[in-house]
């Protein structure tokens, strides 16, 4: 795929597109070896997936090339595929004499959207290491390299979460380049708030941050068959849960590692058992919901909420149903404070029956609030029929 300058115009994500006579390979390593000229710290940022491994491997290249040495983070959240954890180490040993190790293990709170009473779960909490999912790595960080005096949270009534470990991670360094594997190509959000503003002098894949530190996306333009075409041809180990996906036949869309607990995990607690049972195994017994989001994950209809339970006359009914017999009271009236400033139509209530369905509570499968568009469709023939 040929490489790209940048977004010009948000109205439209195929248009207005410049692209230049270079392959997206070579530009990557082009912005990594700026990266390197104008940055003595440069952390990139790993989570064991397919696009932070390609990144890593790439920084690393030009750290050894230049006899230099680059950090590699990864905030660890425990419950987490053993294989993530065994392509960390990979990654973290791959070039030992460039890499500055940053294993993060530290408690903070965790979205368990697989459970309406223990909506969230602490990672590595204390007093409860003889049911952690695993013993912490012998060289990883395990108290907070942060002044928890002048620690910032982002919303104190959740407590300190994941993006508050790694907002006050960073604010640990000056001048520092964050580099993250995150591909504006999988959707046009993603595109628009990887390349919206400048961040760093005129260098558009980038965000700007406090401390002269900026967060940059080498990467942004590269597409999912990138990415594995470079993992094949450098002979990269990567995760093995990307194989049993694709044998299992699933999209491109679907192929990821994601988190376990999450309010998009369900489809991965569905298939854990199978890919790796001691993990599930160990997962049951650290968390509460798992069984639940096992069973019902199996049920795309229901959790999508896609087909209407059958006693239920509209899905406005089956909204209140839901709100009605749901058990957390302070989640309800984050629920209830929500729906008030939402259209009162059943597309839009077929979006809250979701929300309510995964516990999204957190609001990361946000409801298009708008006028039913069937209704709309209905008008135009009415007045033309």
């Amino acid at each position: 795929m040929t490489c790209l300058t940048g977004w010009i115009d948000w109205r439209s994500f195929m248009e207005r597109q410049i692209y230049q006579n270079k392959d997206v390979l070579t530009a990557a390593k082009e912005r990594i070896s700026y990266l390197f000229d104008e940055f003595e710290s440069i952390i990139v940022s790993i989570s064991g997936g397919k696009d932070s491994t390609t990144l890593a491997y790439l920084a690393l290249l030009e750290a050894h090339k230049r006899d230099r040495k680059i950090g590699l983070f990864f905030l660890d959240e425990e419950v987490v595929y053993d294989s993530t954890i065994k392509q960390i180490r990979y990654l973290m040993n791959l070039f030992p004499e460039n890499t500055q190790k940053y294993w993060l293990q530290i408690p903070f709170h965790l979205t368990n959207a697989t459970s309406l009473y223990e909506s969230q779960l602490i990672p590595w909490e204390p007093g409860k290491h003889k049911i952690w999912m695993r013993p912490k790595e012998p060289d990883s960080i395990q108290r907070e390299p942060w002044d928890k005096e002048t620690a910032t949270v982002r919303n104190k009534e959740k407590g300190f979460g994941f993006y508050d470990a790694i907002d006050n991670f960073q604010r640990c360094f000056d001048h520092t380049a964050f580099l993250v594997g995150c591909r504006g190509t999988e959707s046009p959000n993603r595109w628009r708030a990887v390349v919206k503003n400048p961040g760093y002098k005129d260098v558009l894949w980038c965000t700007g941050m406090p401390n002269g530190n900026a967060t940059f996306y080498p990467l942004y333009d590269w597409n999912f068959h990138d990415v594995w075409k470079f993992i094949y041809d450098e002979h990269l180990t990567y995760s093995k849960i990307y194989d049993y996906q694709w044998a299992k036949g699933m999209s491109t869309q679907e192929i990821r590692v994601s988190s376990l607990i999450h309010e998009k995990s369900f489809k991965a607690l569905v298939d854990l058992p199978e890919f790796e049972p001691k993990t599930y195994d160990r997962l049951l017994k650290r968390v509460g919901g798992i069984q639940i989001g096992n069973l019902y994950g199996k049920d795309a209809k229901m959790l999508k909420a896609r087909k209407l339970p059958k006693n239920y006359k509209s899905w406005k009914d089956y909204r209140d149903f839901l709100l009605e017999t749901y058990p957390d009271p302070d989640k309800k009236e984050i629920f209830v404070r929500r729906f008030s400033k939402h259209l009162d139509n059943n597309y839009v209530a077929r979006q809250q029956c979701r929300q309510l369905l995964l516990n999204d509570y957190e609001n990361n499968l946000p409801i298009k609030n708008q006028p039913d568009p069937r209704e709309e469709t209905l008008k135009k023939w009415r007045t033309l029929l």
